[in-house]
């Protein structure tokens, strides 16, 4: 009997500490777990951060819907939220909008306005953009945030009316304030993004000397080589408009060459392609107006070798050809002939010893002269 009084108040303690610890796994585990996301192994908002960072945005993503889901909320998961949501309305209303409701006062509030505003910009909405970028300017001062709204903010005045605004002094208002962040700038790429912009935005007011400037300095400084296709193709429409269709032509020709696949490169190949076009045009009514032959043998050299560039059953389409071809220098002629019963002119090019010599200059024109997309060589000595 004592034995068992005594064993009694041992369990009875035993018990007693034994649901105590099991109260607090259960009542501490789930709080920790809710104050501290990277608890025994739950979603982190930094690594969700960091998957962001490398571009994982779908697995960013199911990690921050994981944190909201067990109700994990903060202006940093709502915000980085909204970054990794794919359709903008929904990235607003339902997560850029909860940061400035709930969380003022958070360093993350400006950064969604801010994001906010971008959306107002994309969609046109010029005025309502403008405000949000001068709420975010004025409360971020100096800061590298609040440099880029006074950059945006100065992008809605240019564009408040359309992109082909004739409002040319709501174009000058923001043309002044992107020239002050410009002064400003401490972020190279910001200073390069408002260079490019004040020199476009000099093209549109027909002033290409500003034009020019202002991208010569994005070309001279080498921390801005991102934007450097953009100047150059800039400084080659100044040129254009100055008439300067040398300078024009070979800056064009630097950006096709050197940037082939960016929307520079795409805009270079086609001017230069419609320049080709109406400077041989030029050429062929100079010699139509001259009354020049389309037959000229000068310059044709000597062999029974030639290249063929073509054959048309219009005799105008022949003489248009070779027009073309004698206009960008080739020595190009057409001769006559029937091939059962059917008459064909032929347009060749050259006169050459040997078929491989006739066949590499062939090769060398096809590739120079957007005309001749094919050729074949002829022996003229077999008629």
């Amino acid at each position: 009997m004592k034995s068992g009084a005594v064993l009694a108040p041992v369990q009875g303690r035993c018990y007693v500490i034994a649901m105590l610890l099991l109260m607090t796994l259960t009542v501490t585990t789930p709080v920790s777990g809710r104050q501290d996301p990277g608890y025994q192994g739950s979603p982190s908002i930094t690594a969700a951060r960091d998957l962001y960072d490398r571009a994982h945005y779908n697995e960013a993503r199911a990690m921050l819907d994981a944190l909201i889901a067990a109700g994990t909320r903060s202006a940093e998961i709502l915000y980085y939220r909204g970054l990794v949501e794919p359709d903008n309305s929904i990235a607003i209303d339902r997560y850029f909008i909860q940061v400035l409701n709930r969380y003022p006062s958070s360093g993350y509030a400006d950064q969604a306005r801010f994001r906010i505003a971008q959306w107002h910009y994309n969609s046109g909405l010029y005025i309502a953009a403008r405000r949000n970028f001068s709420t975010v300017a004025w409360r971020q001062g100096d800061s590298p945030l609040g440099q880029e709204a006074r950059y945006w903010r100065g992008m809605t005045w240019i564009y408040s009316l359309g992109a082909s605004s004739v409002d040319t002094d709501s174009v000058r208002v923001g043309l002044r304030r992107i020239k002050q962040v410009a002064r400003n700038a401490t972020n190279p790429d910001l200073l390069g993004m408002a260079h490019i912009s004040i020199a476009e935005i000099s093209l549109q007011l027909g002033e290409p000397d500003s034009t020019l400037w202002y991208a010569q300095e994005v070309l001279e400084a080498p921390y801005l080589e991102d934007h450097h296709p953009r100047a150059l193709s800039l400084q080659a429409k100044a040129y254009d408009l100055q008439n300067n269709l040398e300078q024009s032509r070979a800056l064009h020709q630097i950006v096709r060459n050197r940037y082939p696949d960016t929307w520079e490169g795409r805009q270079a190949r086609e001017w230069l392609s419609e320049d080709q076009e109406r400077t041989v045009q030029a050429r062929i009514d100079t010699m139509r107006a001259t009354g020049t032959p389309a037959t000229g043998t000068e310059g044709m050299g000597e062999g029974n070798w030639t290249v063929q560039v073509g054959s048309y059953r219009e005799m105008k389409n022949a003489t248009d050809m070779v027009l073309r071809l004698t206009g960008e220098g080739y020595p190009a002629w057409h001769e006559s002939g029937r091939v059962n019963r059917v008459l064909y002119i032929r347009v060749f090019v050259g006169r050459f010893p040997t078929r491989a010599e006739a066949n590499a200059y062939g090769r060398t024109l096809r590739n120079a002269s957007a005309w001749v997309p094919d050729f074949v060589l002829v022996d003229l000595s077999r008629g």
